[in-house]
């Protein structure tokens, strides 16, 4: 296993103890059931990566195993991470995020009105909104069968490093979300609000793996994922601007759909670009350490 792939590990590693140390903190425990389930499909794809990579060599099955495993362990962690630090029950910051935007000069409930007002933008916002988990499979598919490992762990630490830096924040400095801070859950569904709800009264008493929910509100990560995919697959031209076109259309979803302020979203494309300077200072890093190795094997 390179350098560069321990590091990653490593990263998910940090992140798996801190939620073993919070979680028991906040009184929150992991239901045994959904334990089990997601073990015997994170023990399959790292059987596959073990046998793609030693038994039976095929480096393009061996990265796409390796880095699904990685993401689908790097996204579980720091889920039940998020969970703990909601659990924090910090003083929430809407009224300040929703003047922000005034400052800004973005009228959130205008905007909202707008896209309820219009049946086909808010489909297609609905659906550009929903997309982000089955456009983060496919980028680590295509990367992966065309060949581009090193866009695959660039992948991999961008989103790990994205969410090292919101998690944080967003348990720091909570938000219930603009659909509450402006009393239109009634328009829409807002599911991850039982679930806030109950973490911040400390009453839940067990996560369950399998029906996690996004409780972050400030940064966007939906933001920082709409700059982070189109960035991993920039070498090829046609896919980069289809990516692009869609998280163009994304982002422009995340206010209404994803009940975020204005503000989470400049947030979370300043995470995003934050995330990509430090990959590729990693990545420099790295290079350098493996060429006095190589040196030294001859």
């Amino acid at each position: 296993m390179s350098l560069d792939a321990r590091a990653r590990w490593l990263m998910i590693a940090l992140m798996m103890v801190l939620d073993a140390l919070w979680l028991p903190l906040a009184g929150i425990g992991l239901a045994d059931a959904t334990l089990l389930n997601h073990a015997g499909g994170r023990a399959l794809l790292a059987a596959l990566a073990l046998i793609y990579s030693v038994a039976r060599p095929r480096p393009r099955l061996a990265d796409l195993a390796h880095t699904a495993l990685q993401l689908l362990m790097l996204v579980m962690a720091a889920a039940v991470l998020s969970y703990a630090a909601t659990a924090a029950a910090q003083p929430l910051i809407d009224d300040n995020l929703a003047a922000a935007d005034r400052v800004l000069g973005f009228d959130w409930l205008a905007w909202f009105f707008l896209v309820q007002a219009h049946p086909l933008l808010h489909a297609v916002l609905r659906l550009a909104y929903m997309s982000v988990l089955p456009q983060l499979a496919a980028a680590v598919v295509y990367l992966a069968l065309s060949g581009q490992p090193a866009r695959n762990s660039e992948l991999v630490w961008t989103v790990g490093l994205s969410l090292a830096i919101i998690i944080p924040i967003s348990g720091l400095l909570p938000a219930a979300s603009a659909w509450v801070y402006y009393d239109v859950t009634n328009l829409i569904s807002a599911v991850h609000l039982p679930d806030f709800t109950a973490l911040r009264a400390g009453t839940m008493q067990r996560i369950d793996l399998g029906h996690l929910e996004g409780l972050i509100t400030f940064p966007s990560f939906h933001t920082t994922l709409a700059i982070l995919l189109p960035y991993a697959l920039r070498r090829d031209r046609a896919v980069f601007a289809a990516a692009l076109a869609l998280n163009g259309v994304m982002l422009l979803a995340v206010p209404s759909e994803g009940g975020h302020y204005l503000v989470d979203v400049l947030a979370g494309a300043a995470v995003a670009w934050l995330a990509i300077i430090a990959a590729r200072i990693e990545a420099r890093l790295s290079a350098a350490a493996t060429v006095p190795n190589a040196v030294a094997a001859e």
